[in-house]
């Protein structure tokens, strides 16, 4: 009887954790990148992490266009929750097209 309890009760709290997630992943990663581009006045286009970024993406692609902090959060948020892929540059090219 304790086992058909534990696994109602389980079955609830997924169910429960389901219907709380209200934001599908392509909505979180919309209001992600406004976030971003709000504060982007604040904490500017680049940071370390972005100019790294595109050094290292322009030693494989000589015709590499820098991306901004925001263009690489878009990226990296659709990248890892819609298209589970890695952040090669390929992919950010692809996604940011």
């Amino acid at each position: 009887m304790s086992k058909i309890l534990l696994l109602i009760v389980l079955c609830c709290l997924c169910w429960v954790h389901c219907q709380g997630q209200a934001l599908t992943d392509r909505e979180y990663c919309n209001r992600l990148t406004r976030e971003c581009l709000r504060s982007e006045g604040t904490v500017g286009p680049n940071d370390d992490t972005v100019g790294i970024y595109n050094d290292w993406c322009r030693r494989s692609n000589r015709n590499w266009r820098n991306i901004t902090r925001c263009q690489l959060v878009r990226a990296s948020c659709e990248l890892t929750l819609i298209r589970c892929a890695n952040l090669s540059c390929q992919n950010v090219l692809a996604v940011l097209l």
